[in-house]
């Protein structure tokens, strides 16, 4: 077990220690949180011999992290203004608004509000000397068109060798959906992981679920 792990980063998140699992519990994606990550996936790639994976697996665990966080934030967003995910027009124009008003500033501060409504993200890191697995949960389904847009945005991303060409013809202007995955993918071929070890699944009731194996 890596040493002298902190029990709290900050107010927004927590670790949770057993003998080969780490899970962080979460609220948002702060720079603290982003250290934490960067520095416990280096000790786990130099512990089993594997540094080489380390700078991947930042890149795909920042990513991932990020989007669930953003995602629990459009959850509230989407309630203060009284708009419903489900509904396209009002899907579309909350997107854009969301967009807007986003910085630093107001990421910290919804992280607060995610806390409140106990909205979080779990980032688990399952580890041995044979395999890692990270998983990153979000208490918040996707909905089904979401969902549907996840599937199709993954397949392409898998089946297109060229990221330039896939961002050019396929992220959706609406949400910049398919970039974050096009990413992922690219950085497990970098460290030559087959990108069929990577997910992304949802209930449609309460959960969503990233996990690289």
């Amino acid at each position: 077990m890596p040493t002298a792990l902190p029990e709290q980063l900050c107010d927004t998140a927590e670790v949770i220690r057993e003998q080969s699992r780490v899970t962080v519990r979460a609220h948002d994606a702060s720079h603290r949180l982003e250290d934490f990550i960067r520095s416990f996936v280096r000790e786990l790639s130099d512990r089993y011999g594997r540094s080489d994976m380390a700078p991947a697996l930042e890149i795909i665990l920042k990513e991932l992290v990020t989007n669930a966080a953003k995602a629990n934030f459009k959850k509230i967003f989407f309630a203060e203004n009284g708009l419903l995910i489900e509904n396209p027009e009002q899907y579309e124009e909350g997107i854009l608004r969301f967009r807007e008003i986003f910085s630093a500033e107001t990421f910290a501060e919804y992280g607060l509000k995610a806390r409140d409504a106990h909205l979080e993200v779990l980032i688990i890191f399952d580890f041995n000397e044979d395999r890692f697995l990270f998983e990153i949960h979000n208490n918040v389904p996707m909905s089904s068109a979401e969902e549907r847009r996840v599937r199709e945005k993954l397949k392409l991303a898998m089946s297109c060798g060229n990221a330039g060409e896939f961002i050019m013809e396929h992220v959706d202007e609406t949400e910049g959906a398919g970039l974050g995955l096009m990413l992922c993918i690219a950085a497990l071929k970098s460290i030559s992981v087959n990108p069929r070890y990577f997910s992304v699944a949802t209930d449609l009731e309460s959960r969503t679920v990233a996990r690289i194996e």
